[in-house]
């Protein structure tokens, strides 16, 4: 969810809730208000109907009701009660319903006799105020969601259109781009500048930091590669002299194994380097089953050697955009696997379709989980002889060229799928 739309979200819970309370609010002092003008204008009336009954100095009382709102009655002289306002329900003539009214009661002295005096007003019914509120309430929200979504528009166009370009610029940012400067539009809103500037000096200090640390990968691997050849070569040397007894050609021929191991070692992290710092990213069309044909072509003596038996399925052509250094090193780490972690007399299944390959090989069950082995230096089985990057550069690759890959070890047979 975007922040604008976020930010919007809480300011309207809270217009929502002060809404509420204003409503709330606006029913009681609604309410108080009316109140008040009902007691002035209930007490007016008392003031002017006592002066005329004390001018006249008598009140006929023929008929209760002097005006529609005004009831009279005969009480003894002694009564004295002060006046007194107070809420109550009477029968409306004209509605034929019981409504609310507001009442005064009072005595009225005069020579002759006292009258106890009510007087009364209709009231605003409750539900009528609350709909009167509830409805300029309503009125009001809407008109302020409408103003919110025009702002919004404007704001999301104007004031937001600096922090989008600097989003839009992050992304489209390579670091293996020969120049990989950023470019933000100059911007009037503090934060956003400072937003520009704290990445534009981060940037910069990736492009340093990246730029040394592939300079140095790739000379720590082209000096290690030097000696580590010159070691090997003084090495296979040592074994061709005549003077050498069994067991010094014996130490002599393990160092060599390791030296070869540590030049392969070397070789591999090199390239997973280069893989993962995207130095691979010119693409063409490839078609994989002519990798296939062409590896199971060279390891046609190491197939023959083991006695294995090769399925090739070539259901449809499996065609992908990609590098094609890339294509041959993730078919040759994946046939080599298969042909080496086999058994004797084992099989190779290859499925190919237009979406997604499969290989399906025979062998012993991994020594670790198989959520493992795509990790560095995880190896299915304990033989020294295998670095356990094979399936690192694999995955490396996979995730490089957008593919997706899956490995599984059931009924005795390891299975790796891979699909667009």
């Amino acid at each position: 969810m975007k922040l604008l739309s976020i930010i919007n979200r809480y300011y309207l819970i809270s217009l929502l809730l002060f809404f509420i309370l204003a409503g709330f609010l606006l029913f009681y002092a609604f309410s108080f208000y009316l109140n008040e003008e009902n007691d002035e204008q209930l007490n007016a009336e008392s003031i002017h109907l006592v002066k005329e009954i004390q001018h006249l100095d008598t009140l006929n009382t023929a008929s209760p009701h002097l005006l529609n709102n005004v009831f009279v009655e005969k009480v003894s002289p002694g009564l004295r009660i002060k006046p007194v306002l107070f809420d109550s329900l009477l029968y409306d003539e004209v509605d034929k319903v019981m409504a609310p009214f507001r009442i005064i009661r009072f005595v009225a002295q005069t020579k002759k006799a006292n009258y106890l005096i009510t007087m009364n007003v209709a009231k605003l019914e409750t539900g009528d105020i609350i709909n009167s509120i509830f409805l300029s309430l309503i009125l009001a929200f809407a008109l302020l969601c409408l103003l919110f979504y025009v702002s919004n528009r404007y704001l999301n166009k104007k004031i937001w259109s600096p922090f989008l370009e600097t989003i839009t610029a992050i992304k489209t940012l390579n670091i293996n781009d020969r120049d990989i400067s950023l470019k933000f539009s100059a911007t009037q809103i503090e934060e956003f500048s400072e937003l520009n500037h704290s990445l534009q000096k981060m940037v910069e200090q990736i492009e340093s930091d990246y730029l040394r640390m592939k300079e140095f990968s790739e000379n720590a691997a082209h000096e290690l590669q030097t000696p580590l050849s010159i070691i090997r070569s003084k090495l296979e040397s040592l074994l061709q002299s005549k003077n050498l007894n069994n067991e010094d050609a014996q130490l002599i021929n393990q160092a060599l194994e390791s030296t070869v191991r540590l030049s392969k070692l070397n070789q591999s992290l090199l390239l997973l380097t280069k893989i993962e710092n995207h130095q691979y990213e010119q693409k063409q069309a490839v078609s994989f089953s002519m990798i296939f044909d062409n590896y199971l072509e060279l390891y046609n003596e190491m197939i023959l050697e083991s006695g294995l038996h090769i399925q090739l399925n070539k259901h449809e052509a499996f065609v992908y955009q990609i590098n094609p250094v890339l294509a041959d090193l993730l078919i040759s780490n994946l046939l080599s696997n298969a042909i080496r972690h086999n058994i004797q007399q084992g099989e190779v299944i290859i499925n190919i379709e237009k979406d997604r390959f499969e290989i399906i090989n025979t062998g012993e069950e991994p020594t670790c989980s198989t959520d493992l082995l795509f990790n560095r230096f995880k190896k299915g089985t304990n033989s020294p002889e295998h670095l356990g990057l094979g399936l690192a550069l694999v995955k490396s690759i996979v995730e490089t060229s957008g593919l997706q890959i899956t490995y599984s070890f059931k009924n005795g047979r390891h299975v790796i799928e891979l699909w667009k």
